[in-house]
């Protein structure tokens, strides 16, 4: 089955292109039919280009190709903040709490909450207690060393930042919540980390004791000897 055409291989044919030659022509005519969904515009918009100068078609391919690449990206761009914001769902409601200490998923944490290349930091909120700050692009380094060499990876919030163990806690890196520089304050991705509800256990009022009633000699012996 023939290979479909990339925006990699227009844009390789652009670069390619000379004055006075219809190397794009000739390139539109063999791979326009597959190309044009590609570049998300109809077979006809292509089919125009046929038998014109490159010096006459590149200008207006370079045109579609860009805004093909736009588009693309601004759908990557929407999904990877979906993804992240996801994350940050799931990690809040996953979160275990162990004293002082907020037991956190590391896979989700070094994983998928990283993946909004927007985002310059990540904020995590203990509801009335505490924020840890961390900037995104340290956690993607962190994410880059510690998930592909250690199975056991443990991560905790407390007071004094984010925490990380592995090997039975005989490794270990420890951060405290960083500063954000104000230009930067609008783009960070936001967990919050309520603590568990306690409910009162409430028990019913104890039923009165009924008073004992006396058995005769008779029932007595019968329970005794029978």
């Amino acid at each position: 089955m023939p290979k479909r055409p990339s925006l990699e291989d227009l844009g390789r044919a652009l670069r390619l292109a000379k004055s006075n030659t219809k190397s794009l022509s000739w390139y539109l005519e063999e791979e326009g039919e597959q190309l044009a969904p590609v570049l998300g515009v109809e077979p006809e918009k292509l089919r125009c280009f046929i038998g014109r100068l490159d010096q006459h078609i590149a200008p207006e391919l370079e045109a579609l190709l860009h805004r093909r690449v736009e588009a693309l990206r601004a759908v990557h761009v929407e999904k990877m903040s979906r993804r992240a914001a996801s994350a940050a769902g799931r990690l809040a409601s996953t979160a275990v709490w162990q004293g002082d200490r907020i037991y956190l998923d590391p896979h989700l944490l070094l994983g998928p909450l990283l993946a909004d290349a927007g985002n310059k930091f990540i904020a995590f909120h203990v509801v009335r207690a505490f924020e840890v700050r961390m900037p995104r692009p340290f956690l993607v380094q962190v994410a880059g060393v510690l998930t592909r060499q250690y199975d056991d990876l443990v991560a905790w919030l407390d007071t004094e930042g984010l925490h990380f163990r592995w090997k039975n806690g005989r490794g270990g890196l420890n951060f405290i919540s960083q500063a954000v520089a104000p230009k930067d304050i609008a783009f960070g991705l936001h967990v919050y980390l309520m603590p568990p509800v306690v409910q009162e256990v409430t028990r019913p009022p104890p039923r009165p004791r009924r008073p004992a009633i006396p058995l005769g000699d008779e029932v007595v012996s019968m329970a005794l000897f029978s």
